[in-house]
């Protein structure tokens, strides 16, 4: 738990280390440290390939902590399961290097459903959150979602039942803190949007895919309300932060293409 008003923490997603550009190998990238503390929304890299957990174990020798969101493009060539397992293989090893020397080794944090108490007043709740897909639209999403291709032994099926699971658990989350801990902030990390308006590129607004992108949570009033004071989220590829409703939305995302100018590596949340 961390000091009350002390914990800052930079912000990036959708690094995509899985991707060479400019001639630079796979999954290297480099950036300058702006906080104590990390968030990895999603899409960092593929949890099959070792060095995807290189480079983490790299980052856990700057940062007091990781917080990780595994996105969809985590689990690809491989099943959401395994890569689940991955990732708390992971974190398993690095909670006991952080034990055997917490100055040399920062505290990796998995929120895979999971809650995080940085201090007496404010918490993290982080998960993947998958969206809510458009039936209407089902056949597109079919053809057009890589998840549906790359990630084995997934379908809309699988994904809905993990939309909804992510989704239950954030609502009881939000629900029993709201009624059991009054005064407290909660602070949510997803990958999928929470939102639909403004949080991707406005020339795809209305498309058929953009279920696969977003959830419109900003109207249901048992979870956008206090104690929920802010959401950082990734995989649109669309970096921002506004307000809406009250709670502050913000992204940080790389994405495919180096050069975006909304895209700034020292992006720091104060919380």
């Amino acid at each position: 738990m961390a000091e009350e008003g002390t914990c800052s923490i930079q912000l990036l997603s959708d690094i995509h280390l899985e991707m060479e550009r400019r001639h630079k190998p796979f999954y290297q990238y480099d950036f300058a440290s702006a906080a104590d503390n990390l968030a990895l929304l999603g899409d960092i890299g593929w949890t099959r390939d070792e060095r995807m957990f290189r480079w983490l174990e790299v980052q856990l020798s700057r940062f007091k902590r990781i917080f990780f969101i595994a996105g969809n493009h985590e689990p690809y060539m491989s099943t959401l399961e395994e890569s689940t397992r991955s990732i708390e293989s992971f974190a398993r090893r690095a909670a006991v290097a952080h034990a055997a020397d917490p100055e040399a080794k920062g505290e990796f944090i998995f929120l895979n459903r999971t809650r995080y108490d940085l201090s007496p007043s404010v918490t993290i709740l982080g998960c993947t959150l998958w969206s809510a897909l458009d039936p209407a639209n089902m056949d597109i999403l079919l053809w057009s979602l890589n998840d549906f291709k790359r990630i084995d032994n997934f379908n809309p099926a699988t994904y809905t039942k993990s939309h909804r699971a992510d989704l239950a658990w954030l609502r009881r989350s939000l629900m029993e803190i709201r009624a059991r801990e009054p005064g407290r902030r909660v602070v949510v990390f997803t990958h999928h949007a929470p939102t639909v308006e403004d949080t991707s590129d406005p020339r795809y607004a209305g498309g058929p895919s953009n279920s696969a992108f977003a959830t419109e949570l900003s109207t249901e009033a048992d979870i956008w309300a206090p104690p929920l004071v802010l959401w950082a989220f990734g995989h649109t590829h669309w970096s921002c932060d506004f307000e809406r409703r009250g709670v502050r939305v913000v992204s940080n995302q790389r994405g495919y293409q180096e050069g975006d100018d909304s895209f700034e590596t020292a992006t720091v949340l104060q919380l």
